[in-house]
């Protein structure tokens, strides 16, 4: 009767083994997290407050005439607005989420053809072409969760923003 229970408990143990590892089989491989923090996003667009940091903001920006510098400011400028999305979002506020990552890829464009710029007048572009490309990849998986948490309500916007990234990519790699 020992040598019975014994057996059974071991083929018990084998069969418990086997679905574990055939649920790890079958299981969807998870999308990579990007090593790249997103920048605290400070006032969020839904702040009575946010149009003053809007002008600060221009005026900023409009001070920066290295191409370098404002290619950085502008690519902070685009995260800014992505992690903001990403608060607005979380609060239930879609079409808002939705502007303000349009937002954040217009900077992040504005950014590419600064960087642009500055190779233009031979300038050492390299370290801030490798944080564009890690930024771009962050904003991909940003907007990928945008769109598997979405309804069917906006998910065309965001996808359209997900194409406007691919675009970026295209510019960044020529």
């Amino acid at each position: 009767m020992r040598k019975i229970c014994l057996l059974a408990f071991s083929f018990l143990i084998f069969l418990l083994s086997f679905n574990i590892s055939f649920a790890e089989i079958l299981s969807p491989t998870p999308t990579p997290q990007v090593n790249y923090e997103l920048p605290y996003p400070g006032l969020l667009p839904d702040s009575p407050l946010y149009f003053l940091r809007m002008i600060r903001d221009k005026i900023v920006g409009f001070l920066i005439s290295d191409p370098l510098k404002k290619a950085e400011f502008n690519l902070l400028q685009a995260d800014k607005r992505l992690n903001a999305s990403i608060y607005i979002f979380n609060k239930g506020k879609t079409s808002l989420a939705l502007s303000t990552v349009s937002k954040a890829e217009n900077y992040f464009s504005e950014a590419l053809d600064k960087m642009r710029d500055a190779k233009m007048e031979g300038r050492n572009i390299n370290e801030m072409e490798e944080k564009l490309r890690s930024a771009l990849r962050k904003h991909k998986q940003e907007l990928e969760n945008f769109v598997k948490k979405e309804n069917v309500n906006f998910m065309a916007g965001f996808k359209k923003e997900q194409k406007r990234v691919m675009g970026f990519e295209e510019r960044l790699n020529q």
